[in-house]
């Protein structure tokens, strides 16, 4: 386990488990209480029902799926859903190593690489450089991954983290108030792949209270710059609210126990390369690219 620090705000992490997120406590602005945002991780949980994991190169659902040959599959590194369709990408369950950390009263940094599995040696995955960054503040946590394209041929992937959420010791989310920048739903497909973008309305501009409603669905930040949009839920019991952000797309999933809900901030869609392409990132050779996603917690 590493545990990052400033004064007033911690963040814990399972390096060795697939850099699973086992907690995060924020300061609240408006009293400096120390509030935890996140459902971490806890044995014996499945490894996908808690904590935060890495959606890489893929988010979600990709078919037909070029990674779905050797080295690749079938591997300890795959999974797929009740339809045998692969999801959540390669890197969810890879080990980390410690690249660096900074440690700050008001702010601290740590970086991790990943432990790629040997039989991935001489693919073109093998040779994309990632960086996982967490950059933490009494508030805010910055999510960061920084790739670079060491191999000598065109890179396509997607990305996304997938962080299930709650308010301090509330045991339910049927408290809470969903609410975001604006949105349009993605309508789904008998087997969740993205079908269409519903444009012609506009979703979460205003607070949805959760109690009654169960999600698994999809929405297209409606700001031309997605890194702008965000995600956020609040509680009538305090004065703060906790903003997700970074995403072109967003994946809101509450699981059925209602202890905690899923908010996926992603730059593209599922099946990223068969729909809404313009999103898929493409790396050249020798490039670097950075993603940032934020967990922010903040009084109204």
């Amino acid at each position: 386990m590493y545990k990052l620090k400033t004064k007033r705000a911690s963040f814990e992490v399972y390096p060795a488990g697939g850099g699973q997120w086992l907690g995060l406590s924020l300061a609240s602005p408006a009293d400096g209480a120390e509030i935890s945002v996140i459902s971490g991780h806890k044995a014996p949980d499945p490894f996908f029902a808690s904590g935060s994991f890495l959606m890489f190169p893929w988010v979600n659902r990709l078919e037909p799926n070029p990674w779905a040959r050797e080295p690749f599959y079938p591997s300890t590194h795959w999974l797929t859903d009740g339809n045998g369709i692969p999801l959540h990408g390669l890197y969810h369950n890879l080990p980390r190593i410690l690249k660096d950390e900074t440690i700050g009263e008001n702010q601290s940094t740590v970086s991790f690489s990943f432990v790629l599995p040997t039989e991935w040696e001489g693919t073109t995955l093998h040779k994309i450089n990632v960086t996982e960054r967490f950059v933490l503040t009494d508030s805010e946590l910055k999510v960061q991954y920084i790739l670079k394209n060491e191999s000598d041929s065109n890179f396509s992937f997607a990305l996304g983290i997938h962080p299930y959420f709650r308010l301090g010791d509330e045991s339910s989310i049927d408290d809470l108030y969903l609410f975001g920048s604006g949105f349009h739903e993605v309508k789904l497909g008998d087997y969740l792949l993205p079908e269409k973008i519903l444009s012609e309305e506009i979703r979460f501009e205003e607070e949805v209270k959760l109690e009654g409603r169960s999600y698994d669905s999809l929405y297209q930040a409606r700001l031309t710059d997605g890194t702008d949009s965000y995600f956020g839920f609040f509680s009538m019991n305090r004065k703060d609210r906790v903003l997700v952000g970074g995403g072109n797309f967003y994946q809101i999933f509450t699981p059925s126990d209602r202890k905690s809900i899923a908010i996926e901030p992603m730059t593209a869609t599922g099946n990223f390369l068969h729909f809404c392409n313009d999103f898929s990132h493409k790396l050249p050779p020798g490039e670097v690219k950075k993603i940032e996603f934020f967990i922010r917690l903040e009084s109204f």
